[in-house]
């Protein structure tokens, strides 16, 4: 709730150096009594001009029943967050040149020693930005469980029938070409898993709860074919995650290191600052001019790789509100860091 500021002489103090377009108007009337200069510049009217106005005003004509319908149901005296109406449709609002901007709005009753009355006080922000991210994103969802329907039923079922048939064939005569089939068949299950796996559970997490990324690391590092690789874990470090998503994380950016590093690649695990930890290793890195294009799905500079490991890693890292980032190490590997983690 906004402190009372007292008479209306006071308002205009209280708001004039917020960035936010702040409007304040009569609950009653809806005449606008107070603007800050931000208003001017996001609305494209003078301050003069917003005064002259009533809130209405401030949202598209042809809705104006259904905009005052809100105001009245939500614009009361308990603060309010209204970015869209209870069918989901976004709240717009309109510009001195008829542009229509989605809008959030902050909103609550302030003090008025004038009158008994208090007045509505207005925050409005443009989320132009945040819904295009939420569309692109339900975007993106819906065309990863088509992915995962077509994978799962109309590719899955005649690979396992190819592989059977594979087996049988193998056990009823000699030939120069079954394992070269073989290796194509386990080469597709491999493929099919990482899809499912990116479509799956890529943006999705679970129960969160605190997970050691010591014991993490280790059953991953058990499962990844390490030859004569060095793991070097420099932190104890205990993080609040889905462990089942961790796992995918650490086994994925470990494999990747193993895999591009070398035979003797050295692996270090550590804790960068309160919020970050990484990833890196002593290999061949990757070029400065790739490092945007290595978290696209089916980018892979190896040529037994399929492509969808650090898209993995990037799609878990975003559902649990990390952003991860490609560097050089201090050796001239990579290094990978991830931010914003809730480090316990």
């Amino acid at each position: 709730m906004s402190p009372d500021p007292g008479a209306n002489s006071n308002i205009g103090g209280l708001i004039k150096s917020s960035p936010d377009a702040i409007v304040i108007a009569n609950p009653e009337t809806k005449a606008i009594v107070e603007v800050n200069r931000s208003a001017e510049e996001f609305f494209g009217y003078t301050q003069a001009e917003l005064r002259s106005m009533d809130v209405l005003g401030l949202h598209p004509a042809d809705e104006r029943e259904r905009y005052e319908r809100l105001f009245e149901t939500h614009f009361r005296e308990q603060p309010a967050v209204i970015s869209q109406f209870d069918d989901g449709s976004p709240v717009f609002a309109v510009t001195a040149t008829d542009d229509q901007i989605p809008v959030e709005i902050n909103a609550w009753a302030i003090g008025n020693a004038e009158q008994d009355q208090p007045l509505f006080h207005g925050v409005f922000r443009d989320v132009s930005e945040r819904l295009r991210r939420q569309r692109k994103l339900q975007r993106q969802n819906e065309q990863l469980d088509e992915f995962a329907s077509v994978i799962s039923h109309d590719l899955r079922n005649p690979l396992n029938v190819a592989q059977g048939r594979g087996a049988l064939l193998e056990q009823e005569c000699e030939s120069e070409h079954i394992d070269p089939l073989q290796s194509a068949l386990s080469r597709m299950e491999e493929i099919v898993e990482d899809t499912l796996t990116l479509a799956r559970n890529g943006q999705r997490v679970g129960k969160t709860e605190p997970v050691s990324l010591v014991s993490a690391i280790g059953k991953c590092w058990e499962l990844v074919a390490t030859s004569a690789a060095t793991l070097e874990i420099e932190d104890d470090i205990t993080i609040r995650a889905d462990p089942d998503r961790v796992r995918h994380i650490c086994e994925n950016l470990l494999r990747n290191s193993v895999e591009h590093g070398g035979d003797d690649v050295i692996v270090r695990i550590g804790q960068a600052d309160e919020a970050t930890i990484y990833f890196e290793d002593d290999g061949p890195g990757i070029p400065e001019d790739e490092r945007d294009l290595v978290f696209d799905p089916g980018y892979s500079s190896a040529s037994d790789g399929t492509g969808f490991g650090l898209a993995i890693v990037q799609r878990i890292a975003e559902a649990h509100g990390w952003d991860i980032t490609l560097t050089q190490s201090e050796s001239g590997g990579v290094r990978f860091e991830l931010s914003d983690v809730e480090i316990l």
